[in-house]
């Protein structure tokens, strides 16, 4: 009698399962073809403030300072020979941190690509970009498919404005090197966002497809041999077939730089390097391989150190150093083989090393040479000052997460921040805030203890708990992390109208 009653359970909690599986299944599908069939991501009230702000901006006059942004991809805090590396040598890099500024608390606004590339181009933490479910993938991939199924959002939205916008219709020639992984479909394209030229991939170097673009046309297709996870992770074992030689991608990046520069002809310039590399597979040009104490990563490191030097001595060639800001940053901290240094954590934690970055800013005659600063800030900062230091104003109709650092670049030692905040791959509200002194985790997820972690940043790696010795700091801090998740949640796009809450407390 026992076993019959438990054989039918079994096969009614089976129905109800196998139901509910289906029905998820079709509500997954009708969300997909809802999706597919409509485009949720733009917004036309902000559509029409943006094109409004970006066709009433003033021109630049001819002397306005050139930029350039060069973006590593994964490269740690600890990876450069300037940040205290004792394998890996970067002595260009290192060159121009003499010339300029090095920065020890600067941060990226997501331990993850896509987010943070949104972040650099807007000055927009990631829910306002709604770059805040992890990173994009191909339109057709499986999990390009899955995100759309899901009603993510897998391409920048057309009413953010970038940089590139700003800057090309403000008078600059807009130029972008390497990687985008900002979208990859018709009106979300590197040249739909305001860059005049591209030359790069839509992707970061381990996803499938890889094709490499001059603008939107394709110069080198990805035929290797791919299934429906398809990705090369590792080096060492590659996906047969033929597509880009990523051997080549640093070297043909430099290239590219330097032919942007040359080719602009007195015009100011806005530069956009956003190299591929260190993040995995780990690929060198040949003529550098096993040549670093720092193993194959050395290698690929020493390799756009390289880079960043050929990019420099064009300019100094050209006559173009003293008026040319240079900014040189990662999108977030170290992955495997990387060093965050002494920091605790790595790319996808929002501990220290997944977020915290070099930063190094040279600027002739702005920025003192051989500067180092403690002063926090992250790379939402550096659409507000780059605009600053350009001369234009900032929109209007949105909130601009980002602060203006020309006081600290120009000698000022305090940060614009009272606050930085941390926000993790998958959910759209932070989880941690930092002021000068301390930063607060909202759940350290450890099993059986999961709880609030104060770590005094002075000194500490995020070892130690201190809440007991500095409970007013912990609570205000808190306070301070709950005020940022009700503004965002609230008005997680950050549109500016009557009512809607902003800024910090």
């Amino acid at each position: 009698m026992l076993s019959m009653i438990f054989n039918k359970s079994a096969l009614w909690l089976g129905r109800v399962i196998v139901g509910v599986l289906l029905l998820t299944v079709v509500g997954l599908v009708i969300r997909f073809f809802y999706v597919a069939f409509s485009d949720p991501t733009v917004d036309a009230v902000h559509q029409r403030a943006k094109l409004e702000y970006l066709t009433t901006m003033p021109q630049i006059s001819n002397n306005a300072p050139n930029i350039i942004v060069i973006f590593f991809d994964d490269l740690g805090w600890g990876d450069l020979s300037s940040y205290g590396n004792r394998l890996i040598e970067t002595p260009e890099i290192d060159q121009v941190a003499q010339e300029g500024l090095l920065m020890t608390n600067f941060y990226s606004a997501s331990p993850v690509c896509t987010p943070s590339r949104a972040a650099l181009l807007t000055g927009r933490f990631p829910p306002r970009t709604r770059t805040d479910r992890h990173v994009y993938f191909p339109t057709d991939s499986t999990m390009g498919t899955l995100r759309k199924m899901l009603g993510w959002a897998n391409a920048l939205p057309k009413e953010e404005i970038t940089i590139a916008e700003v800057m090309k219709h403000a008078g600059y020639r807009t130029g972008m090197i390497g990687k985008w992984h900002l979208g990859d479909h018709k009106g979300y394209l590197p040249n739909d966002f305001g860059f005049e030229s591209f030359f790069g991939l839509h992707f970061s170097n381990d996803q499938y497809p890889l094709n490499l673009y001059r603008n939107k046309e394709v110069l080198i297709q990805d035929r290797r041999e791919g299934g429906l996870f398809a990705s090369e992770r590792d080096e060492l074992q590659p996906l047969p077939g033929q597509g880009v030689d990523q051997r080549q991608l640093t070297e043909m990046y430099t290239q590219e730089a330097i032919e942007f520069v040359e080719s602009t002809a007195g015009n100011p310039f806005f530069l956009y390097l956003a190299h591929s590399f260190p993040h995995v597979p780990h690929y060198s040009s040949d003529e550098f391989a096993n040549t670093s104490r720092g193993g194959t990563y050395g290698d690929v490191i020493e390799d756009l150190d390289r880079s960043t030097g050929q990019l420099m001595r064009a300019l100094d060639r050209l006559g173009l150093s003293d008026n040319t800001i240079v900014l040189i940053t990662s999108d977030n901290g170290a992955d495997y083989n990387g060093s965050p240094g002494y920091l605790r954590g790595r790319k996808g934690q929002t501990l220290e090393g997944g977020q915290r970055v070099p930063m190094i800013v040279r600027w002739p005659g702005r920025v003192e040479s051989g500067r180092v600063t403690d002063a926090m800030a992250m790379n939402i900062d550096i659409f507000p000052t780059l605009l600053q230091a350009s001369g234009l104003t900032l929109p209007k109709d949105r909130v601009i997460d980002g602060r203006d650092l020309s006081g600290l670049l120009q000698g000022k030692s305090d940060s614009p921040h009272a606050f930085l905040y941390y926000f993790p791959v998958i959910q759209t509200l932070p989880d941690a805030i930092r002021n000068s002194e301390f930063k607060l985790t909202e759940d350290t997820g450890d099993f059986g203890r999961s709880r609030m972690h104060l770590s005094h940043l002075d000194g500490d790696t995020e070892a130690h708990d201190v809440k007991n010795l500095f409970a007013e700091e912990a609570a205000s801090l808190m306070q301070a992390l709950q005020f940022k998740q009700n503004e965002i949640t609230d008005n997680p796009r950050g549109w500016i109208t009557p009512g809607a809450r902003r800024g910090d407390p």
